[in-house]
């Protein structure tokens, strides 16, 4: 793999990932409250 590809990967990839943790955390805060 490339350096280039693997920018793509992160760039592509990770948003999508930590953007669905991050819903799921907001979730479970709401949950408590």
């Amino acid at each position: 793999m490339e350096e280039g590809e693997l920018m793509k990967f992160y760039t592509i990839k990770l948003p999508r990932v930590l953007g669905g943790f991050v819903r799921v955390v907001i979730g479970i805060f709401k949950k408590d409250k």
